[in-house]
């Protein structure tokens, strides 16, 4: 880029920046100790109040962290993130029972996160048994080799060495899979890393499975017909963006997200790997006006709630 390119997208850059003066009063503003002691999670108000005042700590932190090298996976994510953002916030201001549709939705997000978290450590427990079997395996094959050697140093070389060459090979076959506890059980061992797991995460995710479904059942149980009506049964944010007028911007950011975002072979067999100057320019404008937007439909919200 050349040194005018360079200076608008500064000045975009520092547009955004400069928004976190008033993105900060907007969060004190909403989110005072009175608020948050009052937040009741049975009522679509307290959600959208609450859930706009998280939005604001969100862009505060995207001001200060995301921009101080912009460089096109960051700014496409920022700007697809804020159009999500927008979508929820448009959606509260419309219908505030919108709140309680939110509410439902991070209950399922937060289930699946517990029971992906399940599925996944019942695969590592499986793992770490079966490189604790692989070990103790090749470590038995390596004593009979050695016990075959007929001379008596090379037996107690062999014997000095072995256990750490078939602990290193183990450990490389355990670094090829994608594993959260490898690391641990290289100083644990495999088989009591797998013992931690079973004894100590694994309770904890099922009593918080059990938590989460207690509460989905009381959130059920309470739901009024209406606003069960509003919970879509797939979430689609093309659909939704369509409910506050927001499809072309939601087609715009998508497609660009598709092309540079997804290892699809348009994003392989090209030449293009970056956003455009004009482009850049473009997604900055649709950050900082965003941003503006926000800020402006929060303060339509009373510092309490009604």
């Amino acid at each position: 880029m050349s040194g005018d390119d360079d200076k608008r997208i500064n000045q975009l850059v520092s547009s955004i920046k400069n928004q976190r003066t008033a993105l900060d009063a907007e969060t004190k503003r909403l989110k005072t100790p009175e608020i948050l002691s009052a937040f009741d999670k049975k009522n679509h108000d307290s959600w959208c109040l609450s859930v706009t005042g998280d939005s604001l700590v969100r862009l505060r932190l995207f001001t200060e962290q995301n921009f101080n090298f912009v460089e096109t996976m960051g700014i496409i994510s920022v700007a697809r993130y804020i159009f999500e953002l927008s979508v929820w916030l448009q959606l509260f201001k419309r219908d505030s029972r919108y709140g309680l549709v939110y509410y439902a939705r991070l209950i399922d997000t937060q289930r699946h996160y517990w029971k992906d978290y399940r599925a996944q450590v019942d695969r590592e427990i499986y793992l770490l048994k079966k490189f604790e079997e692989e070990e103790k395996a090749a470590l038995n094959k390596a004593i009979s080799q050695i016990g075959q050697l007929s001379n008596p140093i090379q037996q107690q070389q062999a014997a000095y060495t072995a256990p750490k060459a078939v602990a290193d090979f183990i450990d490389k076959q355990a670094a090829r899979i994608f594993s959260i506890y490898s690391e641990q059980a290289k100083v644990n061992g495999y088989g009591f890393q797998a013992h931690l797991v079973e004894k100590k995460v694994a309770p904890r995710i099922d009593k918080a499975l059990t938590e989460i479904d207690a509460e989905k059942a009381s959130f059920d149980a309470g739901l009024s017909k209406d606003v069960r009506d509003l919970i879509p049964k797939k979430w689609n944010w093309r659909i939704m963006a369509q409910k506050v007028d927001s499809v072309d911007e939601y087609d715009f950011i998508y497609r660009f997200s598709s092309k540079l975002l997804h290892a699809n072979p348009a994003s392989i067999t090209t030449d293009q790997k970056n956003l455009e100057l004009e482009e850049f320019v473009v997604f900055l404008k649709y950050i900082h006006v965003k941003i503006l937007d926000i800020i402006v439909l929060s303060k339509e919200y009373p510092a309490k709630i009604v």
